[in-house]
């Protein structure tokens, strides 16, 4: 989430925040001492500290990053949990990071359980468990560091994954999700640690998706004693088949096509090069095993990702004609459904990434079907500006609905 922040301005912070030794956390039990069994998903498999941040720090990354000013009252223990999911009926070791505020370590109660779905990064080092990343650092910041616990999958194939990837695939998204929230809740049970059952869902572009197929999966099958209290997608990608694959054709986003089709292939047991071109067939699961940098991938692929795909593929793609790779794009669309929770939808006019569209269908889509659902125009911003705006006005919302008892 929101790469552009300066590393000198990160390093300025955390050094200086450093120094702050009277704002250290709480004593509590080290995580590594516990021990845990089973292998049900949801299971926890490891706990391990990555990084603990007190409130002066978590302020400075605030303010680097985000154009407005952004409350924050605690500092946070970031934890990287192993647990066990499962997805096509297989388990499935997955990891993500649990973000723990200060004041919990103390015995009291957070604001809420938090969840942030990561936005498009095949770079395992890069998933929010990562020790560092700022995946895992602004959220923690924004959400940790205003009261919530944090919780942030890395999903299937990232942070310690090794499963296959499953990138815009709803099933193995809700299920990373999921139990990811037991597993975490089982962890502030060993911890001694209160968690709340109020969750609150948010995420960008790729985490856009998956906001919306972890309210619909947790609202259709609840996990026991939990409530999805408000949900906020940010450019998120709905409408695979009808509009989020055709932008991508006409902005050029080779990465996010080629990136599906691998993930599909692998999800759906089918040949990539029934889909794929020779050229690119063999070098795509290479690509994106999870150990190559964004632009080291991104510089192997076309510039057209019309000359990735078959030529008889691509016709089948414009012309919405079935086979695997556009049935599988059917089967994972998030538009269809009615949240039963607020579910706000926000946006960027200039957004060449995802396009403004996949926002507004959702919502005319949902409403139809009496959904809980709001569209939040940002204004004329593009992809990453628009998570910019988005994310202090969401922590805010957040703030309001966990401060209104009976909501």
């Amino acid at each position: 989430m929101l790469r552009k922040l300066s590393y000198v301005l990160l390093a300025l912070v955390i050094l200086a925040g450093a120094a702050a030794w009277m704002l250290s956390p709480p004593h509590y039990t080290d995580p590594a001492s516990l021990h845990f069994s089973g292998k049900t998903p949801g299971s926890v498999i490891t706990v391990e500290r990555v990084g603990g941040h007190n409130r002066l720090v978590l302020t400075g990354l605030l303010m680097a990053a985000l154009p407005v000013r952004t409350p924050v009252t605690d500092g946070a223990e970031l934890l990287r949990i192993r647990y066990w999911s499962e997805v096509g009926g297989q388990p499935v070791e997955a990891s993500g990071l649990m973000a723990v505020p200060y004041r919990t370590l103390g015995g009291a109660a957070s604001r809420g359980t938090a969840m942030y779905l990561h936005g498009t990064s095949p770079d395992r080092t890069a998933s929010p468990s990562a020790p560092g990343d700022q995946e895992g650092l602004l959220p923690a910041a924004l959400f940790a560091g205003g009261g919530y616990v944090l919780l942030a999958p890395d999903y299937f194939g990232l942070g310690q994954s090794h499963a296959a990837p499953a990138y815009i695939h709803a099933p193995a998204t809700a299920a990373a999700a999921r139990d990811l929230v037991i597993a975490a809740r089982q962890v502030a049970g060993a911890l001694h640690l209160p968690f709340s059952p109020d969750l609150y869902l948010t995420g960008f572009s790729q985490g856009g998706h998956a906001t919306a197929v972890v309210q619909r999966d947790l609202e259709a099958q609840p996990i026991p004693g939990m409530t999805v209290k408000a949900a906020a997608a940010i450019s998120g990608a709905f409408d695979l088949a009808g509009v989020s694959v055709p932008y991508a054709f006409q902005h050029k986003h080779s990465l996010y096509l080629s990136y599906i089709a691998i993930s599909y292939a692998a999800q759906y047991h089918q040949p990539l090069g029934t889909v794929i071109a020779d050229r690119y067939a063999g070098m795509l699961p290479g690509l994106f095993d999870g150990n190559h940098k964004v632009d080291a991938i991104s510089a192997a692929l076309p510039a057209d990702p019309r000359d990735l795909f078959r030529p008889e593929a691509f016709a089948a793609i414009e012309a919405h004609q079935s086979n695997w790779f556009t049935d599988g794009l059917a089967a994972n669309e998030a538009f269809r459904w009615a949240p039963k929770a607020p579910l706000r939808l926000y946006y960027g006019d200039k957004d060449t990434d995802v396009s403004p569209q996949d926002s507004k269908h959702f919502a005319a889509e949902s409403a139809k079907l009496g959904g809980n659902i709001h569209l939040m125009p940002q204004g004329p911003y593009d992809h990453v500006g628009t998570a910019l705006q988005a994310v202090p006005r969401i922590r805010v919302w957040f703030d309001q609905i966990s401060a209104s008892p009976g909501i």
